[in-house]
């Protein structure tokens, strides 16, 4: 039965295959360069947002660019349960996959499926077998509470967003970037999504992404009960996208704890739901120190929330969805998460969008729908940290970017 299985998972071992015509993604060369790596490389991120894709990507390139013989690759999609006890006994898993001189290449999609990933990758890793392994999840907190620390030092991770701006262009060439923002904005940036022409099979492609995500996630694996609260929460959260966040008036609201509703916030963003992001701050006195605000990672399925795919021109919250949108692209500039992004706030309600710290740089950016002036409040901060640039991003001018990274670049 496992080999039968296995067989179906890997068709590539006995025809050629259209599998691989698949976009790809800017990442992948990031990907591709970690294979000479021995730690093992984890490609984490939210259901549908396409890693198995970029699995077969790298398979694709494997067999095609460096030539690897394709009975050194081995690909399982543990979401098929069958192939759980095969992972379960290392001696008979180690009798299938018969390392030896040639580099042989383990892919595993969705580990955290197993019951105990973490001990099965360390000791597959240390027997320093000629063996590459690279897996994905659709979990943190899957993954971190079956991962722990048995992969410290033994790994590396990268977060897989949805598709940047430059991403979504190449996928749906010809259609112009004003048509790729608008659609960003209301349908999300979901691969599948973006994919469907029409705008009733984008809508069914993120109720099944989203129904998937409350099926899955919270009640199969986090046994969440009161679903009907999580998804109250979710609508709050979907009203106030770059506003503070008030624990206290959501518990009131939703008449559950303050400890439910952080529980439940904690679970958004580990599960790549919301982001939250807080505040900057060099001890300055009048900055607020501790509330977060709060983003959606994919704007479809904020729109699916609250049941609102309305058209631009017939919206009055274009200017929160930039500001969300903006947030994501600089997400997706950052592979291996290692810029800050805070925002500025004082008492006096003095604010600025984001502030993007990159080793010894700073950088205000100050997001805007229309064309306005330079903001005040980039002089206030310019008083406090002189050492910082800033930037006042405009729609008009964010397309004409040849590059999203280039609103990082020097102050105007």
């Amino acid at each position: 039965m496992i080999k039968e299985i296995f067989n179906l998972q890997n068709p590539w071992r006995f025809k050629s295959t259209t599998l691989f015509d698949l976009k790809r993604r800017t990442i992948l060369e990031i990907l591709l360069n970690h294979l000479e790596h021995k730690k093992i490389s984890g490609i984490i991120g939210s259901r549908q947002v396409g890693k198995s894709s970029l699995l077969f990507l790298i398979i694709s390139h494997l067999i095609h660019q460096k030539n690897v013989q394709v009975n050194d690759i081995f690909y399982f999609n543990l979401d098929d349960l069958k192939l759980h006890e095969l992972f379960n006994n290392i001696a008979e898993f180690i009798n299938f996959v018969q390392p030896g001189e040639n580099r042989k290449f383990l892919f595993v999609d969705e580990i955290q499926r197993l019951e105990n990933p973490g001990l099965f990758l360390k000791e597959i890793y240390d027997l320093n077998l000629n063996l590459k392994i690279i897996y994905s999840g659709s979990s943190q907190l899957e993954l971190k509470s079956k991962l722990k620390e048995h992969l410290v030092g033994r790994s590396r991770q990268f977060e897989i967003q949805r598709l940047s701006f430059s991403e979504y262009s190449d996928f749906n060439h010809p259609i112009t970037r004003n048509q790729v923002l608008a659609e960003m904005l209301i349908y999300g940036s979901y691969p599948e999504v973006s994919l469907e022409q029409n705008t009733t099979e984008k809508k069914l492609a993120i109720k099944d992404i989203y129904q998937s995500y409350i099926e899955k996630d919270l009640v199969d694996f986090l046994k969440i009960e009161n679903i009907e609260a999580f998804n109250k929460l979710l609508i709050l959260l979907a009203n106030q996208i770059g506003g503070l966040l008030n624990v206290d008036g959501l518990s009131k609201s939703l008449r559950i704890s303050r400890n439910k509703v952080e529980k439940y916030i904690s679970i958004l963003e580990k599960t790549f739901i919301i982001k939250r992001i807080f505040p900057f701050h060099k001890n300055y006195k009048k900055e607020v120190t501790k509330t977060p605000k709060i983003y959606f990672m994919d704007l479809g399925l904020r729109s699916y929330v609250l049941n609102n795919f309305n058209d631009l021109s017939l919206r009055n919250d274009s200017g929160e969805l930039f500001e969300n949108f903006c947030l994501l692209e600089l997400l997706q500039i950052d592979p291996y998460s290692l810029n800050k992004i805070n925002y500025w706030r004082t008492t006096n309600q003095t604010e600025i969008d984001f502030i993007v710290t990159q080793g010894n740089a700073i950088n205000a950016i100050e997001v805007k729908w229309e064309k306005a002036a330079l903001p005040k409040n980039f002089k206030t901060i310019r008083k406090h940290y002189p050492e910082i640039d800033t930037r006042l991003l405009v729609k008009s001018d964010f397309l004409g970017l040849s590059n999203p990274v280039d609103f990082l670049s020097p102050s105007l």
